[in-house]
C-alpha cells in the first residue's frame, strides 16, 4: 500500500517542455494455443510538471495506486496481470517521449 515515489531531474532539453506526466497502465496477458493476447489499459494519469521546467531542479513524484482499479501483480500459466509506469515528456510541438518502467504491485 505504499505509493510510487521518487524524483525526476531534467538536466537539459533542446526543446521547450510543455508537460511531464506519469501514467499507470495495467497489462493483462492470456496464453492460448496460437500464442498470447495482450491488453493494456490506462489506470491513471498524473501531470507532475506543467510549462517551463527548471533545469536541475528535482520534480517530486508521488503516485498513490487506486485500490478499485489496481490489484496485486499476478502470474499463472495461462493468465497474468502486470503493471507499468510510463513517464511521458510532452514538448511544445506535441512530440512525446515515453520511458516505460515495469513494476510489481504487492499488498499486505
Amino acid at each position: 500500500d505504499k505509493p510510487f515515489q521518487g524524483e525526476l531531474i531534467i538536466r537539459h532539453s533542446e526543446r521547450k517542455i510543455k508537460s511531464i506526466e506519469l501514467q499507470l497502465v495495467r497489462v493483462e496477458r492470456t496464453s492460448y494455443a496460437e500464442g498470447e493476447a495482450r491488453e493494456a489499459t490506462e489506470v491513471q494519469n498524473i501531470q507532475i510538471a506543467d510549462g517551463f521546467v527548471v533545469p536541475n531542479m528535482p520534480i517530486p513524484i508521488h503516485m498513490i495506486f487506486p485500490k478499485h482499479f489496481s490489484c496485486c501483480s499476478m502470474r499463472t500459466k495461462q493468465f497474468q496481470i502486470d503493471f507499468e509506469v510510463n513517464l511521458n515528456v510532452i514538448f511544445q510541438d506535441n512530440h512525446v517521449i515515453t520511458e516505460n518502467f515495469p513494476i510489481r504491485i504487492h499488498r499486505k
